[in-house]
């Protein structure tokens, strides 16, 4: 497969009546701004219909409108998932102004239906997961309990093996 891409041919056809270097450059020229257009023009439309995370200018740019909801919780990647899912374009902003950071989410007007049901799906991931996190919670507060009493009980084996004279 690398032969076939670096092995490509172009074909120019010049109408002149005398064929000189002079030509040939500014042949060349023309097609390399043609391709390098093209290739552009190319990478515009495929970004155009890029969908999910973006920044703030390019949302911006798509002049759907944006509109804005506050997130405050730091489990931002599970709203990426559920984004991705309804095909939403969207931008996330930190508010780095408050000590517990909030997200600003940013995302086209016209979606507002379809985002408003992915956040209900987010709100309802999230609150999963904090319910599961007690349990974690605990188990974190379980494992340093037995940090504690291994250190203990090392140190009480050490005294009984010590033997006497």
């Amino acid at each position: 497969m690398e032969e076939e891409v670096n092995q490509r041919v172009v074909s120019l056809s010049v109408n002149t009546s005398k064929m000189t270097a002079g030509v040939l450059v500014n042949t060349m020229k023309n097609f390399l701004v043609r391709e390098h257009q093209a290739l552009n023009q190319h990478a515009a439309e495929r970004k155009a219909h890029e969908h999910g995370k973006m920044t703030l200018k390019d949302l911006m740019a798509q002049n759907a409108g944006a509109e804005s909801v506050v997130i405050s919780d730091d489990n931002i990647k599970s709203f990426d998932r559920v984004a991705r899912k309804y095909n939403i374009d969207y931008s996330l902003k930190r508010d780095k102004t408050q000590d517990p950071p909030k997200y600003l989410l940013f995302f086209k007007a016209r979606d507002r239906d379809t985002m408003m049901t992915a956040f209900r799906e987010y709100v309802q991931k999230n609150e999963q997961y904090k319910q599961k996190h007690p349990m974690k919670q605990k188990l974190k507060e379980y494992e340093e309990m037995r940090k504690k009493l291994n250190k203990q009980r090392s140190k009480e084996k050490h005294k009984h093996q010590e033997r006497s004279l």
